[in-house]
């Protein structure tokens, strides 16, 4: 069964409408999928490394926000602790959204002051995690709108709404725990040079694939792309990066790898070449339950 993911086009004309569009996007998604809005809806963004700017801005999210209090919804920005950089700590992160203009409702760190208020979240199906950590307050969320920006990413290759729920629902420690190349205590014998071998025959992307399970695990979260501002790296890369390719558009889903896969292949014919490696998280993400690599394209 195809999965149907809403798409609205960017382009040079209608750049300066990005939030109407997203909001449109939004709008039409809750309308077509029958999406029933809980009375606190957390908003998980990325607040941008202190350097980086082309993260995706807070006034794209103003007609979102409106609409909501509108409704009588409660909603919040919700970010996690990052492993390194300013954002390592809750106030620091705090310091920064509010740098970078995130300041039209409260801003909320899910895994507490230092990173390690987690859920431990069970999984199945998976071969590298049998548990991930999950921030408390985004685990404890039966319903989160995800926006993610659609972009490359050192590790991943690109990162999206998969990147988002994997890295971007961990805690500091379950971050770690995703990038670890180092062995546990459970393994003091293995041996070292093996280790490392088999480690980088592993894909980042299956671990961050199974983390992005974790966090959607039973869950009604609604997930929205920009694809916009597309730049080589992530934004917690704190340099100003210039974009490599061009806009593609807002898209909007309920699940995660239809959305990112629509993403990166609207983009891919855009271009006409492949735009970032790790498309094996797509089929990967399939086969443990996270989506469907299936989708109709619909737009808006």
């Amino acid at each position: 069964m195809k999965t149907d993911v809403y798409f609205y086009p960017i382009n040079e004309k209608n750049r300066n409408d990005l939030p109407k569009i997203a909001f449109t996007v939004f709008q039409t998604l809750i309308d077509k999928e029958k999406i029933i809005l809980e009375k606190e809806l957390p908003i998980k963004i990325h607040a941008g490394e202190p350097g980086n700017i082309s993260y995706i801005k807070p006034i794209n999210y103003e007609l979102i926000i409106n609409f909501l209090k509108e409704k009588g919804i409660s909603p919040y920005f919700i970010e996690t602790t990052t492993v390194t950089g300013q954002r390592n700590t809750a106030a620091g992160h705090k310091k920064v959204a509010q740098e970078h203009g995130f300041t039209q409702i409260p801003f909320l760190i899910a895994d507490g002051e230092e990173g390690e208020d987690e859920v431990m979240i069970e999984t199945k199906k998976t071969k590298h995690f049998k548990q991930a950590k999950i921030a408390r307050q985004l685990a404890n969320k039966n319903q989160v709108l995800v926006i993610s920006h659609f972009k490359g990413h050192i590790d991943t290759g690109f990162g999206g709404a998969i990147k988002n729920l994997g890295i971007g629902f961990a805690s500091r420690l379950g971050k770690i725990q995703q990038h670890s190349r180092f062995y546990t205590p459970s393994q003091k014998t293995i041996n070292w040079a093996d280790w490392q071998s088999q480690y980088h025959k592993i894909p980042f992307e299956e671990r961050v694939a199974e983390y992005a399970l974790a966090a959607a695990k039973g869950k009604n979260h609604l997930y929205i792309n920009f694809v916009i501002d597309i730049v080589e790296n992530c934004d917690c890369d704190g340099t100003a990066m210039q974009p490599i390719y061009p806009d593609i558009g807002i898209f909007a889903s309920l699940d995660p790898v239809a959305l990112d896969k629509a993403s990166f292949d609207s983009l891919k014919n855009k271009i006409g070449k492949t735009p970032f490696f790790g498309e094996e998280i797509f089929y990967y993400g399939e086969k443990i339950g996270l989506g469907e690599i299936n989708y109709n394209l619909i737009e808006v």
